[in-house]
This record gives structure tokens, sequence and C-alpha cells, in this order.
């Protein structure tokens, strides 16, 4: 009964927090005060991916039960590109470490450092989902049917990968790369290089094939945003951004970082 009665002043006080929620606007930064498993991803480049936040505790019963939904939601949509990170509200550093090897969280997970007051949060857990242009489009409990068809629809509105359509082959290495990001630049002018190798033929036509995609799908996506700057300049805007922060570093960006940054000082001053 007294186990009860916390879980409904979770709910009691989830709903105060829900009604003062951030759906609709800008996610704010993340804060991280240390990272606990290995590998984390970059907070500082989520722009242009969907990911997920859970706000939890070690010492909160509904989180502790809702660790395999979590662990198979991330089996289930890492590979669409879903970044899904725990943000811990524990201040043992250590206690947390622990509790994420027993309980073989297989998922990123951070001890907070304030992201939960910037997000308005007070009641555990409570899940938030951020979609490709960075807004705040669900918040709520992870085990409401709410949360996935949130995520589902999140994914199945990003943009399409640049290279969807074509077989990497020898180049199949470096997939996870060319979806964009911090490597993406590196990477593409490192396959670029083979296009001129005349021993390897074969290595060759792909290295072109991959290249020119690339190349083609950016120019058209520029071409669209070019189209809607002067009918919707926000949207505009948002394609400019999603290929900077996914492919800068390459040649045929360049005109949509210029674009990006004209519009931007525009969004600044609230003329778009």
């Amino acid at each position: 009964m007294r186990g009860k009665s916390i879980f409904v002043a979770f709910v009691l006080m989830g709903e105060i927090c829900f009604a003062q929620n951030l759906v609709g606007q800008d996610a704010p930064p993340l804060v991280i005060r240390q990272w606990i498993t290995e590998n984390p991803p970059d907070i500082t480049n989520l722009s242009g991916r969907v990911y997920v936040l859970e706000f939890w505790a070690t010492w909160c019963t509904p989180c502790k039960e809702n660790i395999p939904h979590l662990i198979e939601f991330n089996k289930k949509y890492k590979e669409s590109g879903v970044v899904l990170i725990a943000l811990s509200q524990d201040k043992s550093v250590d206690l947390v470490s622990r509790f994420v090897q027993d309980k073989k969280i297989n998922y990123p997970v951070a001890v907070d450092n304030g992201t939960v007051d910037r997000y308005g949060i007070n009641a555990y857990p409570t899940i938030a989902v951020v979609n490709h242009k960075g807004k705040v489009i669900w918040q709520g409990y992870p085990w409401q049917s709410e949360f996935e068809e949130a995520v589902s629809k999140a994914v199945k509105d990003m943009p399409p990968p640049l290279l969807a359509d074509v077989d990497l082959g020898h180049f199949s290495r470096f997939k996870k790369y060319l979806s964009g990001g911090n490597e993406f630049a590196r990477v593409y002018h490192e396959i670029a290089l083979y296009i001129n190798n005349k021993s390897e033929p074969q290595i060759a036509q792909t290295a072109k094939r991959v290249v020119e995609t690339i190349n083609a799908k950016i120019s058209r996506k520029i071409s669209e945003a070019d189209y809607l700057r002067s009918r919707n300049p926000l949207e505009a805007y948002y394609i400019y951004e999603d290929l900077v922060t996914r492919y800068d570093g390459i040649e045929p960006v360049v005109p949509a970082r210029l674009a990006y940054y004209e519009l931007k000082k525009l969004k600044s001053l609230n003329k778009i």
C-alpha cells in the first residue's frame, strides 16, 4: 500500500510537471556531470538526430522496473539512429556505476548536472523525446503507449539517409559515419581518394558512385531549401541547418552553410 501511494505521488507530481512541459519548444542543452557508460554519444552533435532522455534515479522503484523495457527499446531503435540517454539524478557516481553494471544496462547513462531543471522535471521516471529539428515532441512516462508512438513518428519524419539505396561495397565499414556527424567529412574525403585508384577499378567505381550520390542528394536538398526560402523561410532554415549540422566540411555544403547563417541571423532577430 505504501509503494502504491508513493507511485501515485509520482503520478500527481508528474501531472504538475507535464502541465508546464516543453513540448513544441527547442530542447535545452544537456549538462552532464559524468558519463557512466563507455563510448557515450557526442551531446554537442545531436542536431539532426532523434534522441530520447530518461530522467531517473537508482532509488526510484518505477525507474528500476522500467529498465528491461528501455533495454529492449534501445535494441529496437538503435539501428534507426535513435539515441537513448538516461540521466541519473543520484549524487554518487560510484553507486550509479555499480547499478548500471548490475542491471546490465545497454544504453548510455550519465549522472546529470542540472538538465532536469532545464526540463522542469519533478517526477521520475520521465521521458522526453526530441526530434531531428531539436524540438521536444513528447514528454511523459516510459510505459505510456504514446512514448514509442512519438519515437516512431520522429524516426519516420527524419530525412532519409543520403545513401539509403546505394550498395557501399568496400566502404560498408563507413556506413555509420556517412549518416552525418563529426566524422562525415573525413570519411567522405577518404572515400573520394579511391576514385582515381586505377589498380582497383571496382573499388574506384564504388567510390565514385558514393561521392556522386552524396553530392547529388545534397544539391537537391539545397535546391529544395532555396525554393522554400522566400515562401517559408523557417522551413528552409531547418533544411539548411540539417545539412550543415550533419554534412558540413565538404564543398557541396558551402551554399547551404552561407544560407544557413544568413537565416540564423534573421531568426535571432525574430524576422522569420
